[in-house]
């Protein structure tokens, strides 16, 4: 657009590449997702639908460490896996109810890598925890980012004491944000 109001009209080359890949060199992206078994089996358990088959356990969580699970989304990671390892027909487990679970692990792996990259940031004391939809929030969630356990302000909380999702199997229900040290009274 800027080319055009400055009257340039050369053809201007299309973006490429995936969006989560702009930006991280190809050297930076990792091959496997941080994803830790205990973690995976209290998402698994805790979502309810799948049934409690190892096979099936171990095809999702090998599927969510991929290190292309967070660019290729989860609704095209079920597709994909439900294509490659035959679900309905081996477990008899649609493409949906997969999606729905990678939305889990998605927004579980995204958020811990944000948190990782976080305490690694200068100045940075802490996460500011805030509801994502406080009209359906439960009073676990609502206690989470009502306390003020550590004398940082309700609902912050250093990178020692981060507390896990309440519901387990369900997305996370907060917004994260850094809290710096400057900011801090």
């Amino acid at each position: 657009m800027w080319n055009w109001l400055r009257g340039k009209m050369e053809p201007v080359a299309p973006p490429s590449g995936v969006v989560i890949d702009a930006g991280i060199p190809a050297q930076d992206r990792v091959a496997e997702l941080p994803l830790p078994e205990p973690l995976f089996i209290l998402h698994y358990n805790g979502f309810g639908l799948l049934p409690e088959n190892p096979d099936l356990r171990q095809i999702l969580l090998e599927t969510a460490r991929s290190g292309d699970f967070l660019r290729d989304m989860p609704r095209v990671s079920a597709q994909q896996l439900a294509a490659r390892a035959g679900l309905q027909a081996r477990f008899g487990v649609d493409t949906d109810t997969v999606a729905r679970f990678f939305r889990v692990l998605h927004a579980e792996i995204t958020r811990r890598m944000y948190v990782e990259a976080a305490r690694e940031r200068e100045g940075a004391a802490g996460l500011r925890l805030t509801l994502l939809k406080p009209e359906t929030a439960t009073p676990e969630d609502q206690a989470i980012v009502n306390a003020d356990a550590h004398g940082l302000g309700a609902g912050v909380y250093p990178f020692t004491h981060i507390p896990e999702n309440p519901h387990p199997g369900t997305e996370n229900p907060f917004i994260i944000r850094v809290v710096m040290k400057k900011d801090l009274v």
